[in-house]
């Protein structure tokens, strides 16, 4: 479970570089929660569809400001670690450094079947 937790996270980053919103919708269950970093607003997020909705906005914003295509940005997680929590979950936790910031993610993943998807995303920032 832990590689394939690990290897799911990084499977989402890349895709949120390339502002790949398919491949995002990919790494979610279906009934996904989240709560995304402010500046957006602080409630939780249910369900795929609401989660890449508002992907959908921060990927407008970033490609609004970008002065190329794919990859628009750099996610090199920091600390990455993966705790096992039974042979069928997983919370994957790093940290996204700038120089404004400090991005914290906590990542809950679920294998069901042969499929493992994010159940839960939690996004924070800090700034320095």
């Amino acid at each position: 479970m832990r590689d394939a937790a690990e290897q799911l996270v990084r499977r989402f980053l890349r895709a949120f570089e390339d502002l790949d919103l398919a491949a995002m919708s990919d790494c979610f269950d279906e009934d996904a929660t989240m709560f995304f970093p402010t500046p957006e607003p602080a409630e939780l997020v249910v369900g795929r569809p609401a989660i890449l909705d508002r992907f959908a906005a921060v990927a407008a914003e970033i490609r609004a400001e970008a002065s190329s295509g794919p990859p628009y940005h750099r996610l090199d997680p920091v600390g990455l670690t993966v705790l096992t929590a039974g042979p069928d979950a997983a919370v994957v936790t790093f940290e996204l450094r700038r120089p404004d910031r400090t991005g914290r993610r906590t990542f809950v993943v679920q294998r069901s079947g042969s499929e493992c998807r994010v159940v839960h995303l939690h996004a924070s920032n800090t700034p320095h």
